[in-house]
């Protein structure tokens, strides 16, 4: 269990993961679902059974309804002997997956030939697993990473700009990694990127008419 804020790379850990046991040949089956809402994991489960299920198994009739198709799949996870892995990337409300007023319960079975890695936002008891805390770059983790991959390419920007690049985006890892990507590939300085980013955050208000803007902190 993934849980961090948005922008620290908890969806970007998972899919490192994933592809990682993918191609070790660890995993036989991958299903990657982007649980933001019960429909959502429903529609991911129900593909995954179509998957599974034998073309000539008479309950491949039934996988129309995603429900049904959900259980079913589930239902497989439970009893295979195949290896598999599933990503629940985003969970914003753990009672999506709960079998609760009747639904089924959408949470994977716990085997010893299966693995479930779930990425969130939230870090209540409600949600099922350990927890593990993804959180912002220190100071010296965020000038090291973008020093790190600079030089790499054979960068060596000025030290003072980099220290203030990590500075203007939080240390988040996400925006960090996204930064760095940007200034290799249009072969920018820290610097000049610096006033990019700075000419964006001073020119996007002035692109919202007045009537559109938040009042009180609300829309």
């Amino acid at each position: 269990m993934l849980s961090g804020t948005g922008g620290v790379g908890k969806t970007q850990l998972a899919a490192h993961h994933a592809r990682t046991a993918w191609q070790a040949g660890a995993v036989d089956l991958l299903v990657w679902v982007t649980a933001t809402s019960r429909n959502a994991v429903l529609s991911a489960y129900a593909e995954a059974a179509v998957t599974v299920t034998d073309p000539d198994d008479p309950q491949r009739a039934g996988l129309d309804d995603p429900e049904r198709a959900a259980v079913r799949f589930l239902a497989w996870a439970q009893s295979t002997d195949r290896r598999w892995l599933i990503v629940l990337d985003d969970v914003s409300d753990p009672a999506h997956l709960n079998g609760t007023d009747g639904r089924s319960d959408l949470w994977p079975p716990a085997r010893p030939n299966g693995r479930t890695v779930v990425t969130t936002r939230r870090r209540d008891a409600a949600l099922p697993g350990h927890l593990i805390d993804v959180g912002l770059f220190t100071k010296g983790e965020a000038v090291g990473y973008l020093r790190a991959k600079l030089a790499a390419q054979g960068r060596h920007d000025d030290p003072g700009q980099v220290q203030e690049l990590a500075r203007d985006l939080g240390h988040l890892p996400l925006a960090l990694a996204q930064a760095v990507t940007y200034l290799l590939d249009l072969h920018l300085d820290c610097a000049t990127y610096r006033k990019r980013l700075a000419d964006r955050a001073r020119t996007l208000p002035d692109l919202v008419p007045p009537t559109y803007r938040p009042r009180n902190g609300r829309p």
